[in-house]
């Protein structure tokens, strides 16, 4: 789906993860499987070696399920746990909402009148998951993802199918907030209003000339 903007109206654009979302409180700035080997008998480091980094290079631009790797996977790493036990722990423990990036976001809006898109890695389930149940479908325009392009933000192209997902002409128009360098880079070359994530506050003060 496609939203239309006026031409002449700025774009918010923020990646999701690290800037919109954060693991949960108690893993004390860490990741979400911090706790994991204690919670669910699983060693995040064979975590890494069996589903991450063999295969999240497909999952995550929706040239492999997730779900149908876990049914391989899980065996090796645990075979008590089951997909959903594995994906209920990830995905709720990965989805705190930044109550004032969201603020910001809404304020942001009304003062503009400009759209603010989500565009993130992320894979078919827990773009879902976020959508629905955290409150990215309520809090954005719209929500643009590489399992759905086939491309992630390391790609020119996934800023380009973003920029034309709003309709908006110039590329100047779109400000985008990443908290990885070489995103921030690669949107910045599509020609990108790119900055560093570098925390809420910096944030507010960019966007305050928008």
């Amino acid at each position: 789906m496609s939203i239309g903007t006026d031409r002449d109206l700025p774009v918010l654009a923020l990646d999701v993860d690290g800037v919109v979302v954060h693991p949960h409180e108690r893993f004390r700035g860490g990741p979400w499987d911090t706790d994991i080997q204690r919670d669910l008998g699983i060693d995040p480091r064979a975590l890494g070696q069996h589903l991450f980094k063999p295969y999240w290079p497909e999952i995550i631009v929706g040239k492999r399920d997730l779900r149908e790797t876990l049914d391989l996977v899980l065996p090796e790493l645990n075979p008590d746990v089951t997909v959903d036990e594995f994906l209920g722990y990830w995905f709720t423990n990965d989805a705190r909402l930044d109550a004032a990036v969201a603020a910001e976001i809404r304020a942001w809006r009304e003062r503009t009148n400009g759209p603010c898109i989500a565009v993130t890695n992320q894979e078919k389930y827990r773009i879902a998951y976020l959508t629905e149940q955290v409150g990215l479908g309520e809090l954005f325009d719209h929500v643009v993802w590489s399992g759905e392009l086939g491309l992630t933000k390391s790609n020119l192209d996934f800023y380009l199918a973003a920029q034309a997902t709003v309709g908006c002409d110039d590329p100047r128009r779109m400000w985008f907030f990443d908290d990885d360098q070489a995103n921030v880079a690669v949107a910045g070359e599509a020609g990108w209003r790119a900055h560093f994530y570098a925390g809420f506050d910096e944030m507010r003060r960019q966007l305050a000339g928008t």
